[in-house]
């Protein structure tokens, strides 16, 4: 690094101008819009910067940059606008990091948040991680408190909520009318996901607390397996398939997915594994096979 001396000052001005191997910030992986900013953070903490600087030029934007780590010395930089951010949380990040004493930090933001952040048996992240830039800066201008950890892509905003956890970029792009529409929409998958099958598993084992126009729900013939072994068996299937889409390549992903969720439930179903329902129901004189669905 070059040192800067100026004739008669008793002080020296030592210029980081290191170059580092890297990558240009492009439009992140998990975080795609249709319409909207396509860059997104690097692994270099000073573009970083850059990126949150050029949407954010107010005076009051601040960049406390530490280390952590014994051995990495890994440069950490929280990030607030002085006059919005509340001091107290602030003070409370900045004393946390600071106290942080280990040898080092090589997974980046996700290892700190572990030793700073308490969570718990809480499934329920208390951080919020975001690779966009625009959304860090719409964060910040909120109050939020940004933690920056060089050598990861991915920003913690902190303190978060259920609801911040659900946005996405592509909602602030469209009408009001279609935003709102989209953001109900993907509430309502997520409830679905979490009371759907429970209430199916309470309808299958109970009938009589099912309502009569419900009278197509449940299984009228199991497998061999116990109804709750079916279900984690699915389950741990659905993680494996979501962990396989996500390290496949864009192109390849979606016709992949299809075709083996295609080609696994029809296996399962054919060998016994799971259960395969059909319904009779008479009607008009004549039978009609209304259901057939397979699991």
């Amino acid at each position: 690094m070059p040192l800067f001396y100026v004739d008669g000052e008793q002080r020296a001005l030592l210029m980081d101008v290191r170059q580092y191997p890297g990558r240009q910030p492009d439009q992140p992986e998990l975080e795609k819009v249709v319409r909207g900013s396509k860059d997104g953070f690097t692994e270099s903490l000073l573009t970083n910067v850059g990126l949150i600087r050029r949407r954010l030029r107010d005076p009051k934007l601040r960049f406390e940059i530490t280390k952590v780590g014994e051995r990495t010395k890994t440069d950490v930089a929280i990030v607030y606008i002085d006059d919005v951010a509340d001091t107290k949380l602030v003070e409370s990040v900045r004393d946390k990091i600071k106290a942080v004493k280990i040898d080092g930090i090589p997974l980046a933001d996700k290892q700190l948040e572990e030793i700073t952040v308490k969570t718990g048996w809480n499934p329920f992240p208390l951080v919020r991680y975001s690779e966009r830039p625009d959304v860090v800066a719409s964060h910040l201008l909120e109050g939020s408190v940004t933690v920056l950890v060089d050598t990861s892509p991915s920003v913690m905003m902190l303190p978060t909520t259920y609801f911040d956890l659900i946005q996405h970029a592509e909602e602030n792009r469209q009408s009001p009318f279609i935003g709102t529409y989209l953001r109900w929409i993907r509430f309502f998958g997520l409830l679905a996901s979490m009371f759907l099958m429970p209430l199916w598993y309470m309808y299958a084992e109970s009938p009589q607390l099912r309502p009569s126009w419900l009278w197509f729900l449940g299984a009228d013939k199991t497998g061999d397996l116990p109804l709750i072994v079916q279900f984690l068996l699915v389950e741990i299937g659905v993680d494996l398939m979501r962990l396989a889409a996500v390290h496949t390549p864009t192109p390849l992903v979606t016709a992949m997915s299809l075709v083996s969720a295609i080609l696994i439930g029809d296996i399962a179903v054919k060998t016994g594994l799971f259960y395969q329902r059909s319904h009779l129901v008479h009607g008009g004189g004549r039978d009609r096979d209304l259901c057939h669905a397979q699991l």
